[in-house]
């Protein structure tokens, strides 16, 4: 390569050297937990330039949500309590893929927000779209594992735990009024 071509060269390297470290750098420091560093991001009007991996959420969850679930045969007998959604253990591979993940998580956030919701007295809970959720998943579940045993209804229950940490017993926060089943009309 010649001088001239090299020195031609040299201010766009530079510039695009100091653009891409000044990108980077932005993109750090929009990770911080303090709010204030998101000004950067007004820049960025597209919110395609600047990342949003925090690494930690300003409150981190501590425990997990369970979904479990227990249906009312025809001849009256009562199932025990059953995880609706199993929580997988963790595998190496989880450390790259895992889009089980995004299941969990959403079972996590509607139950986050039915709990909220607990909170509002004089609400019919049946009513939130949350409820309606968990109860149209619920259902489907059990249609799934009991295909062609006679079923008057379900009752769904949410519960808190430590998650790995079993040395805490879990807490109950909701069991659902009982629901009736009709039958399946799509067979």
């Amino acid at each position: 390569m010649s001088r001239r071509v090299a020195s031609d060269l040299r201010p766009l390297t530079i510039g695009l050297t100091a653009g891409l470290v000044t990108w980077f750098g932005v993109t750090v420091l929009s990770q911080h937990p303090q709010q204030v560093f998101d000004r950067f991001r007004r820049y960025d009007v597209a919110g395609l330039m600047i990342g949003n991996w925090r690494f930690f959420a300003p409150e981190p969850a501590q425990h997990d949500f369970h979904l479990l679930h227990r249906v009312l045969t025809d001849d009256g007998e009562q199932t025990p309590w059953a995880e609706t959604i199993e929580i997988p253990r963790r595998a190496w591979r989880q450390m790259v893929w895992f889009p089980e993940r995004r299941q969990d998580k959403a079972v996590f956030d509607i139950c986050a927000d039915l709990i909220r919701w607990m909170g509002h007295p004089g609400t019919d809970i049946t009513t939130i779209p949350a409820y309606e959720v968990l109860r149209d998943l619920v259902e489907q579940v059990v249609r799934r594992q009991h295909p062609r045993r006679g079923l008057q209804g379900f009752q769904f229950l949410i519960a808190r735990s430590a998650g790995y940490d079993e040395s805490q017993k879990p807490e109950y926060l909701l069991a659902s009024p009982f629901v009736p089943l009709t039958e399946n009309t799509d067979d």
